[in-house]
């Protein structure tokens, strides 16, 4: 799952160029309906699942590290690979998001002299400083840092007679999830981020890895909540599409927050059961992506901004540049993998094990 969520972030991020929704580095004179709604319907749950996803992989990881070894892993995995990503991998997104401007003719080493210091807006569509799309290894470091502590608590309770876990095997109880989910979201959230939120789906990542009951039970209800889900994403649309200029405190927005997050925590259970029940297999392409995935995840978003950049300019159909720009940005990003992977430095800054302990 964790793999074809890395692949899906190619379309994804291609489609920004050309949605009717938020800015983005680079956009095309043309927009998409049809993108748009592709966009629409990936975005709420997208995230949402990298992080349970990571909270499972932070349970697989403990069974086989002491805490120190696991805080080791993380600095290494997630610190260094950010550090890196934001000093030399996002730039040229701000850099392109200039380019896009009129106005603007200042060359790369000019930009970055005012670029590490303009902290306007933290997405950076526009060319101020923004972590891009390393905000989720930011967040996740900082998770696994703070999350420590909680993850051997509830690990001792769950190996002791108390085993509060159980007490959330109940297909109900874990329907009823989406109400703490949606109370995060009156807290703040830098950038448009609310770590709050992705750091309460991060933990349960973990909880529902540990309870073998918690899976059952999303066994038991993953086709009930796909049915339901067919009936209720349009409703949740609609309201939501009519309801666009409600205040934030609104009756009304409030209760779209609840059924946001409702088909947020539905549509995690029916991907995870259903990948449960289908993806749980071994192959070759598999093992290749186990180590490629996140050294692509750092990588790809730059090349697509850069690969965009030149393709909106054609004059080609909407639908063909789309294409072009994920298919071109995917061979690309493989293609410096390949090479990146076969430097040892380069596997160090990427978080990546080195060649000698990878073999091993």
């Amino acid at each position: 799952m964790r793999n074809l969520g890395i692949l899906l972030l190619f379309p994804f991020h291609a489609a920004r160029v050309f949605d009717y929704w938020d800015p983005f580095y680079v956009k095309n004179t043309g927009a998409s309906w049809v993108l748009s709604l592709f966009i629409a319907v990936t975005a709420y749950w997208f995230m949402p699942l990298l992080f349970y996803l990571a909270g499972a992989s932070s349970w697989y990881a403990l069974k086989k590290r002491t805490g120190a070894q696991y805080l080791k892993e993380r600095f290494h995995r997630l610190f260094i690979p950010l550090i890196f990503g934001l000093i030399i991998i996002v730039p040229p997104q701000g850099y392109i998001a200039k380019l896009t401007e009129k106005e603007f003719n200042s060359n790369y080493l000019e930009f970055l002299k005012s670029y590490f210091m303009d902290f306007s807006d933290l997405t950076g569509y526009f060319g101020s400083f923004t972590p891009a799309h390393l905000w989720f290894i930011l967040y996740l470091f900082v998770f696994s840092l703070v999350s420590l502590p909680l993850f051997k608590l509830i690990e001792k309770l769950q190996s002791s007679s108390l085993k509060i876990i159980d007490y959330l095997n109940s297909p109900l109880v874990l329907v009823m999830l989406f109400i703490p989910l949606t109370l995060t979201e009156a807290l703040p959230g830098p950038g448009g981020q609310n770590p709050f939120y992705y750091i309460l789906i991060f933990i349960l990542g973990y909880i529902m890895s540990l309870s073998e009951g918690m899976q059952k039970a999303i066994g038991k209800l993953k086709f009930k909540a796909l049915i339901f889900l067919i009936v209720y994403i349009p409703i949740w649309f609609s309201v939501m599409i009519n309801n666009s200029n409600t205040g934030t405190w609104s009756l009304t927005a409030i209760g779209i927050a609840f059924m946001k997050n409702l088909a947020v925590w539905l549509t995690l259970i029916v991907i995870l059961g259903y990948g449960r029940k289908h993806l749980s297999k071994k192959s070759k392409i598999i093992s290749y992506m186990n180590e490629a995935a996140f050294p692509v995840y750092i990588l790809h978003q730059t090349i697509l901004v850069i690969v965009s950049f030149y393709m909106v300019r054609l004059s080609i159909a909407i639908y063909l540049k789309f294409i072009i720009i994920v298919v071109l940005s995917f061979i690309i990003t493989i293609l410096l993998y390949e090479v990146l992977k076969r430097i040892e430095m380069a596997r160090w800054l990427l978080g990546m094990k080195s060649n000698s302990d990878y073999r091993k």
